[in-house]
């Protein structure tokens, strides 16, 4: 039975890693190119990815109740209500993404004015951003179609077509940013268009594959109950990402207090980092999925065993590579800059955050498990008040009166090992099995 659980939880996990390690990397490749620009570049596009972190969070509405709801209706074999789901969820998403759009056409400028009220680091964030809106009915549609695949356990295709639109993007910004092969050099501008090409390629890839190729069945029909049922699983989801967003612009803020190289070290920090946690991301897509289908199965004892192994296997990896961000960090930061204060301050953080990979897995996955098991309001309510409550007040009480980073750093530590330990401690407790999804 060992056996049989994990290689369930890899098949699905280890594609859905590399899907996201292919959204960072995506994002790596537009810092790699502007890195060769200026610290200032560097910056921009690390606040503009914050950002998007925020626009992500409405996202997770539509994309955390497709996948569970597809995981529960497929497990129970219920297909004509799976097919009601994607449609609307698919109708939601693009509504939702138009009102996005405009926030952020109007709106940015002033948001990215408020980290250090630099017009240099301003203005190039906002135009990153003003191009990225662009694609926002297509980012919201594919995660609609990605979640739809991963809830049928089918997260190879998502990751086949991650790896089409990342060629493309490198393609582009090799282009674009630095001015090859006769095109203009359009710096961090072409860095954005190059993105959101890609990301409109990979929605018309996955609407080729679903009308021509049958890669799954859309209803066409908008039900009221299902549009319920969806946004009671998807809003908790999404609130928690939108505060948890917010929250860590308020962190990138506390962090920019330190200085330009601090914040840019930092950016690259966590750009390392996610090297790490995606894998644990593409754990909890399975933990979601492999949960969601057990409970529709009707088995709430495996739907506990399978979370708990996929939490221990992500924090097993995500652990051994944190030992080589402790012991070579600048191996990977160098890849980014080869600025000497950046390169320090990015080492900096890595040797501090590599010691907590194995927690930070943890809460990742079991997370995912609870949101599978319909228990949305439970993660929310941990995640963005650990958050708070151990990391971003704390953080900035040491930041007023002592203004030592190392101090900032290390309670990112204490936070991950308490919310690891409480997310499990609910998970462990079960009382999501008594939860109707």
């Amino acid at each position: 039975m060992l056996n049989s659980d994990i290689k369930k939880i890899l098949i699905i996990a280890i594609p859905a890693a590399l899907n996201n390690l292919l959204d960072m990397l995506q994002v790596l490749v537009d810092m790699i190119f502007v890195g060769r620009i200026s610290p200032v570049a560097i910056a921009a596009v690390g606040l503009s990815m914050n950002f998007l972190w925020v626009i992500y969070a409405f996202i997770t509405i539509f994309s955390v109740s497709t996948n569970a709801l597809v995981a529960r209706f497929f497990g129970a074999k219920d297909f004509q209500n799976l097919e009601k789901v994607i449609s609307v969820n698919l109708v939601l998403a693009l509504i939702f993404s138009i009102f996005v759009a405009i926030f952020v056409l109007v709106f940015a400028y002033d948001f990215f004015f408020l980290f250090g009220k630099d017009k240099q680091l301003t203005e190039s964030a906002t135009d990153y951003m003003h191009i990225q809106a662009i694609a926002f009915p297509f980012l919201f549609a594919g995660a609609v179609f990605a979640s739809t695949s991963n809830g049928f356990g089918d997260t190879k295709t998502p990751l086949l077509i991650g790896i089409a639109g990342n060629i493309l993007n490198t393609f582009l910004d090799y282009c674009l940013v630095l001015g090859n092969l006769g095109f203009p050099r359009l710096e961090i501008l072409g860095a954005s268009i190059a993105t959101t090409i890609a990301d409109i390629f990979e929605v018309l890839i996955y609407i080729f594959l679903i009308f021509y190729k049958n890669l799954f069945k859309i209803s066409f029909s908008f039900s009221k109950d299902i549009a319920k049922r969806s946004l009671k699983l998807g809003i908790p989801t999404g609130i928690e990402r939108f505060v948890s967003s917010i929250s860590f612009m308020f962190f990138i803020w506390i962090i920019a207090q330190y200085g330009t190289y601090v914040l840019a070290g930092y950016q690259i920090g966590l750009r390392v980092e996610g090297l790490a946690f995606m894998i644990g991301f593409g754990f909890s897509i399975a933990a979601m999925t492999l949960v969601g289908q057990s409970i529709g199965e009707g088995n709430l004892d495996k739907a506990y065993r399978l979370g708990i192994k996929s939490a221990i296997i992500s924090g097993l990896i995500m652990q051994f590579i944190g030992i080589f961000m402790f012991f070579y960090p600048e191996i990977f930061i160098s890849i980014f800059t080869q600025d000497p204060k950046t390169v320090k301050e990015a080492s900096l953080y890595l040797k501090v955050v590599a010691v907590s990979q194995f927690p930070l897995a943890i809460d990742f996955v079991l997370s995912g498990a609870l949101r599978g098991a319909g228990a949305t309001k439970i993660a929310m309510f941990v995640n963005t008040g650990s958050l708070w409550l151990f990391r971003i007040i704390p953080s900035l009480i040491l930041t007023l009166f002592f203004k030592n980073l190392i101090y900032v750093y290390l309670i990112i530590i204490a936070e991950t090992f308490i919310k690891a330990f409480i997310i499990w401690y609910i998970f462990k407790k079960g009382k999501w099995k008594k939860i109707e999804g």
